[in-house]
């Protein structure tokens, strides 16, 4: 069991820090919706196997963001609003919380789903990677805790992916071909 613990947090880190370089919305909220779904694997058998309190939080969390990362990917292909998915997804992770409670630090991947929640239903990528900055902190804080080594490390590199991603499309100017 400890070796598909650390195979599926070796692919939630593989497709959890490729996304941001993506530069389209599509590209980058279905990969991480891949992602969590390699991630809530590996934390409900940390939760149920080797018994880590706080684990199925998360679970529960990446389970519900990987349907969330759908939803946002066909909404905005359609051009529809992204509010009512956003405010419905709020409160779903709110509710996920209270019943999975396992501590004080259960409420670092809320925040930091919360977060991706609004970043992910936004059009503009820009604002999607500058909102998702500061929940890759959260998630390491909490990876490391429940000892989700790699989905930590893959957070901290998503982090090191998003700053360069901000500077390769939102800060650098492109070239412009000479005419």
């Amino acid at each position: 069991m400890s070796i598909l613990v650390r195979i599926l947090g070796i692919a939630g880190l593989i497709t959890g820090v490729i996304p941001f370089q993506f530069k389209r919305h599509k590209h980058i909220v279905l990969c991480k919706g891949l992602s969590t779904v390699f991630f809530a694997t590996q934390y409900f058998v940390l939760g149920g196997y080797f018994r880590v309190p706080g684990a199925y939080t998360g679970a529960w969390m990446d389970l519900v963001s990987s349907t969330r990362n759908y939803l946002f990917y066909k909404f905005v292909e359609k051009k529809w609003s992204t509010l009512p998915v956003i405010l419905f997804f709020c409160l779903l992770l709110v509710t996920i919380t209270a019943f999975s409670w396992g501590g004080w630090f259960s409420l670092l991947p809320l925040i930091a789903k919360l977060l991706s929640t609004v970043s992910y239903g936004m059009k503009n990528e820009r604002l999607l990677r500058l909102i998702t900055f500061p929940s890759c902190i959260l998630w390491v804080i909490y990876n490391c805790i429940v000892g989700s080594y790699e989905a930590a490390v893959g957070d901290g590199l998503s982090f090191l992916s998003i700053m360069i991603a901000i500077y390769k499309f939102d800060i650098r100017k492109p070239k412009t071909a000479k005419q």
